[in-house]
């Protein structure tokens, strides 16, 4: 998933004593995060973003969260500041097949529906929205480069994977992983899609090549260069957001969708209103919809 703001403590043992944050600052810290995110950050979360500016603080051999603050919105050093303090800020947990049903959908419903409306050269497109460090959108690729093994010559796929974090994304350009991060993932999987490296296992060159890495902010996704897609992969991201702000993101999302395209939410992510130009499609333990054809 796309790294977003994740609750946890910090009590910072062992370290120089700092002032706290009060409620001003964190209130100014707040509006900063939210107007450059999306992410509404909550009192309750205090305590998690004290301590991650703490850190940074003593890095960078500051004593308060003003200076501090006129560090990360400064227009000389702080954009580099705050890519820094983001990948602080954000969560990079994910795995392959993180959720068998959503590829499941595709494989066994969407992709041969698609293949056989197309009796000519088949090109799929897919995003992988807040990638994190690549494995989604490694194993999208994977789903697709199976369905399509068939067609040789007459099938073309390539995959986008999007974060907001430079760190995640150097990481999944690397597609270098430990084993503990290939479990839950067949031999025969990891056999076709992997070769052995010094840190464990490394994506092979044919893969890689189909997957390509670029930062993506939600908070700005109008103005990503994307052409129309097949396939949208948003999965536990949305989950950090307001209700109205995730109907907007997904507005947003369905926009860059082909008619007939899919968008695969995280089950749960979405409730109430039915988005606007999609129509739910109905398979097991999913939250997925379709655009409307015009």
């Amino acid at each position: 998933m796309l790294a977003a703001i994740r609750v946890q403590g910090g009590n910072g043992e062992g370290q120089v004593a700092m002032p706290e944050l009060d409620e001003q600052q964190f209130d100014r810290w707040a509006e900063l995060l939210e107007q450059r995110l999306g992410i509404a950050i909550t009192p309750q979360r205090k305590t998690f973003l004290s301590s991650k500016l703490r850190m940074r603080m003593r890095e960078q051999g500051l004593g308060d969260f003003d200076s501090y603050y006129n560090l990360v919105t400064s227009p000389q050093l702080g954009q580099m500041e705050w890519n820094r303090l983001l990948d602080l800020l954000t969560i990079h947990e994910t795995r392959f097949n993180r959720h068998p049903a959503s590829f499941r959908l595709l494989a066994e419903y969407y992709l041969p529906q698609l293949l056989q409306q197309s009796a000519d050269v088949v090109k799929v497109k897919a995003w992988s929205v807040g990638c994190a460090s690549g494995e989604e959108a490694y194993y999208l690729a994977m789903v697709l480069d199976r369905a399509l093994a068939d067609y040789h010559s007459k099938a073309y796929y390539g995959v986008l994977g999007s974060d907001v974090s430079l760190e995640s994304l150097s990481q999944a350009r690397r597609g270098r992983y430990t084993e503990q991060r290939l479990a839950g993932m067949d031999s025969e999987t990891v056999n076709r899609y992997f070769e052995p490296c010094d840190e464990g296992y490394r994506v092979v060159d044919t893969l890689r090549q189909r997957v390509a890495f670029s930062q993506i902010n939600v908070q700005s996704l109008e103005q990503a260069p994307l052409e129309k897609l097949d396939i949208i992969f948003c999965q536990n991201l949305l989950i950090y957001f307001a209700q109205e702000k995730r109907h907007e993101i997904v507005r947003v999302l369905t926009q860059f969708l082909k008619p007939g395209g899919v968008l695969i939410l995280g089950v749960g992510e979405i409730i109430g209103r039915q988005p606007e130009g999609l129509e739910t499609l109905k398979f097991e333990d999913t939250l997925a919809y379709r655009r409307i054809k015009d």
